[in-house]
C-alpha cells in the first residue's frame, strides 16, 4: 500500500511539473525517507537525464538533495519561459562543474581537486506544492526542492586560491537592485554530497554542476524582466524571465 501511496503522489508532482501548476496534495510524503522515495519516482516518471546536483545541510537533520535535469538547463544569456501560470522562482549561487567521478567516500580534499572549475549561476525555481514555504522539508524534497533549472554564468578565475565564504552578491531586475545577500559556505555543501548520494545508491559524476546555496534567498517574480546577478569578485549571470 505504501509503494502504491508514494507512486500516486509522485504521478501528482511530475504532471504539475509538466504543466507548470500548483497542487494541493491530501497526502503528503510523512518524513524525509518517503521526500526521497518520492522524488525518485518523480524523476522517473519524467525521464530527463540528470546534469547536476542541489544539495542542503539541513539543520540538526540530514543531507538532502535534488537531482537538476536537463530539461531544466538555460543558456546564459536566454530567456527562461516558465511553464504555466505559475511565478518563477530565482536564486543566485556559487556551483561547481565536476572534472571527473567522486567515489562516495572520498575525503574532502579529493572532491575538492576533483572540481573542474567554478561559476556564477541562477537556480531557476517553481513550486508544484501550494503555498511552498509552509511546508515541511520533507515534503518539499518530494517537489526536487523546488528546482527547476540552472542558468550558468561567469567562471569564477582563481577560485581556488578564494575565500568563497561569506562573499556578497546581489540580484538586479531590469537593472535595478533587487536584494543583497552573501554565500555562505560552497566547498562545505560540496564535501557532504558524495557521501550523502552514495548512501541512496547515486553519484557525482564528471560533468555534473552542484548548486551549493543561496545568496539571496528565493525571490519570486511575475512578467517579463531582465536579471542579472553579481557575485562580488566572481562574475555575473545574465539572462531574461518570462513568467505571467
Amino acid at each position: 500500500m505504501t509503494d502504491q501511496r508514494l507512486e500516486a503522489i509522485a504521478a501528482r508532482l511530475a504532471t504539475a511539473r509538466r504543466e507548470g501548476a500548483r497542487v494541493s496534495l491530501e497526502d503528503r510524503p510523512r518524513n524525509f525517507e518517503e521526500g526521497f522515495a518520492v522524488q525518485d519516482r518523480v524523476v522517473a516518471l519524467l525521464g530527463e537525464p540528470v546534469v547536476g546536483w542541489k544539495v542542503i545541510e539541513v539543520p540538526n537533520g540530514p543531507v538532502v538533495f535534488a537531482p537538476i535535469l536537463a530539461g531544466g538547463v538555460v543558456p546564459a544569456g536566454g530567456n527562461w519561459q516558465v511553464k504555466g501560470a505559475e511565478p518563477a522562482g530565482i536564486e543566485l549561487e556559487i556551483a561547481f562543474r565536476m572534472a571527473r567521478d567522486v567515489p562516495g567516500n572520498a575525503p574532502a580534499s579529493e572532491i575538492i581537486e576533483a572540481i573542474g572549475s567554478a561559476h556564477v549561476v541562477f537556480e531557476l525555481c517553481q513550486s508544484r506544492n501550494v503555498d511552498p514555504e509552509t511546508l515541511p522539508r520533507h515534503v518539499g524534497l518530494a517537489d526536487c526542492i523546488l528546482n527547476a533549472g540552472i542558468i550558468v554564468g561567469s567562471e569564477i578565475a582563481g577560485w581556488r586560491s578564494m575565500e568563497l565564504k561569506s562573499v556578497p552578491g546581489r540580484l538586479l531586475v531590469d537593472g535595478k537592485p533587487h536584494i543583497e545577500g552573501k554565500s555562505v559556505d560552497p566547498l562545505r555543501a560540496l564535501s557532504v554530497l558524495p557521501s550523502a548520494l552514495a548512501a541512496r545508491g547515486k553519484a557525482l559524476k564528471a560533468g555534473h554542476v552542484v548548486i551549493t546555496g543561496s545568496l539571496i534567498g528565493m525571490n519570486w517574480l511575475t512578467g517579463k524582466h531582465a536579471i542579472r546577478g553579481e557575485i562580488d569578485g566572481c562574475g555575473t549571470v545574465e539572462a531574461s524571465v518570462t513568467a505571467r
